[in-house]
């Protein structure tokens, strides 16, 4: 079934996103909710809520309006780089479905517009890879890298992935990791200036430090999203396991581009347990390396029945939990 609805043609899948959307989204539109709000949120996160705070219907409109640019950029970006073919938008339907698992969650939130900066950080980081002193497409990356960390302050971490991926690609030359440095500070350093403007330096660090570094147990969930999680995790490290190992044989340059989204999920990881990120908010950075590895699982992979059939029944389960929380 998803292999058909992966080849059915761009319209089709397009019909298929469109009224699965709908049917998520429509009603968080009747009964809107004010944004989310979290002790890790950035400024700009905190200007943009504020501003919405007495609209909550602009809050989930702006929220519907943002998955599905993302849906489609990251669907681009996907193409673009040669991973999946050009009438695909099994990804884009993937990472629209993991945005709109939680109901509690159907509105605005940080993670929305900072995943927009990391999108076309990971395109820039992925076009470098195979060009001689690519100081442009690393500086890009790491500015829009610093943004996204501006409106999601854990997001901060993404440098690290960054780094990774310079290693991944064995760059050794100290100006790229310089470049890097500079392109992330720079959207810290107007921040920080705006900051010492208005007398708030030393209130703005101290927000900056508590939510970059917060080593807390994870507060107990429900049992509903606990299965759905651990349901997810599992499903994210079947298919990167089978993807990455089947990427030995493919050619170079999308065996080095695909480890980006590795270095992605291993520096969220890292970023979760040090920031003590909430775990049901840490689940939507993770939707962006499940839409690649879950979309790879049955397109890159030549005998893929058993992936299809997990992810399969991992769709089923989203649309069995849904059931269950509207009906109690």
């Amino acid at each position: 079934m998803l292999r058909w609805i992966s080849k059915s043609g761009t319209f089709i899948q397009f019909i298929i996103f469109t009224l699965l959307l709908a049917l998520l989204w429509v009603p968080a539109i009747v009964s809107p909710r004010q944004p989310v709000i979290t002790p890790q949120d950035g400024p700009l996160y905190t200007l943009l809520a504020d501003g919405l705070m007495h609209s909550p219907f602009l809050s989930v409109a702006l929220a519907v309006i943002l998955i599905a640019i993302q849906a489609f950029l990251l669907n681009n970006v996907y193409r673009s780089n040669g991973f999946f073919g050009r009438d695909n938008l099994l990804p884009a339907i993937i990472l629209m479905l993991a945005y709109s698992w939680s109901s509690d969650y159907q509105t605005l939130h940080a993670i929305l517009p900072a995943t927009l900066f990391v999108i076309i950080a990971l395109h820039s980081i992925m076009r470098m890879y195979g060009q001689h002193a690519a100081y442009q497409q690393l500086f890009v990356a790491s500015f829009a890298t610093g943004l996204a960390a501006l409106f999601y302050i854990p997001l901060a971490y993404l440098l690290l992935m960054l780094w990774f991926t310079l290693i991944t690609y064995r760059v050794s030359s100290w100006r790229e990791y310089a470049v890097s440095i500079i392109g992330y500070a720079l959207p810290f350093i107007y921040y920080l200036s705006w900051l010492f403007w208005n007398d708030n330096l030393i209130a703005g660090l101290i927000k900056l430090s508590e939510s970059a570094y917060h080593l807390v147990i994870p507060a107990r969930i429900s049992l509903i999203n606990t299965i759905w999680l651990s349901v997810s995790a599992f499903m994210l490290l079947v298919a990167m396991i089978a993807v990455l190992n089947n990427m030995n044989d493919k050619l170079i340059s999308l065996r080095r581009r695909s480890w980006v989204l590795f270095n992605f999920s291993l520096t969220a990881l890292i970023a979760t347990l040090l920031t003590g990120w909430p775990i049901l908010t840490a689940n939507y950075i993770f939707v962006i390396p499940l839409s690649f590895f879950i979309t790879g699982s049955f397109i890159l992979i030549k005998r893929s029945f058993w992936f299809e059939m997990l992810a399969l029944a991992y769709f089923l389960l989203f649309a069995g939990m849904r059931i269950y929380v509207y009906l109690y």
